[in-house]
């Protein structure tokens, strides 16, 4: 009866195993997820816009950003007409691709306060990605409190991103786990426990 249990145990142990294999999996490919921060106290009183792009190279590989859980003071109706491979809005959400052309989405803001919002990444294959970028313009197009973006994320899939700031006064960039990654690692403590107490029994 004990080996019949050992059996048993010892299998259960290889299905929570392959099971967390394949919840972890999409996690382990997907790109990155980022919580972007922006303080624009230093602009307070500005009306321009919040200037987010991605682009790369003509043979960069194809690369999406998802951009959710924005915050801050977005004026309604404010979107400049998305150019290139850019759609959503900010409450429902962003998604840019790196089409051929120049991909920017542009919302409409008040400055002064503090913006946040949550980027993940679908990054594809080969030496080239694509470039994420966060700029401050004002109504005429004109960039605001910095020489050009406030922040600048290679993306290219295997390797981590490379993050600039191009000016640490307004942005700050956290990376954080994906839900699945999480889960992976519960599981795999899990079975780490399970696989030490299943030895001491012996």
């Amino acid at each position: 009866m004990s080996n019949l249990a050992s059996r048993f145990a010892s299998l259960l142990f290889r299905v929570l195993l392959a099971l967390s294999i394949a919840i972890g999996a999409p996690a382990a490919l997907a790109g990155p997820m980022y919580r972007v921060s922006l303080d624009t106290s230093a602009l307070a009183g500005t009306v321009g816009y919040l200037d987010l792009g991605l682009n790369g190279p003509i043979d960069a590989a194809p690369t999406v950003a998802r951009l959710s859980n924005f915050s801050g003071a977005f004026l309604d109706g404010g979107v400049l007409a998305p150019s290139g491979d850019a759609s959503g809005d900010v409450v429902h959400g962003v998604v840019l691709r790196n089409g051929p052309d120049h991909n920017f989405f542009d919302q409409l803001v008040t400055f002064g306060g503090l913006f946040s919002f949550d980027v993940s990444f679908e990054l594809g294959g080969g030496d080239n990605g694509a470039l994420f970028s966060v700029a401050f313009i004002d109504e005429a197009l004109n960039y605001l409190g910095a020489v050009g973006n406030v922040i600048e994320l290679n993306l290219v899939a295997g390797q981590p991103g490379e993050l600039q700031l191009v000016d640490g006064e307004f942005a700050s960039v956290a990376q954080v786990p994906e839900p699945a990654a999480w889960l992976l690692l519960a599981s795999g403590l899990f079975l780490l426990v399970t696989t030490r107490r299943m030895r001491e029994r012996r």
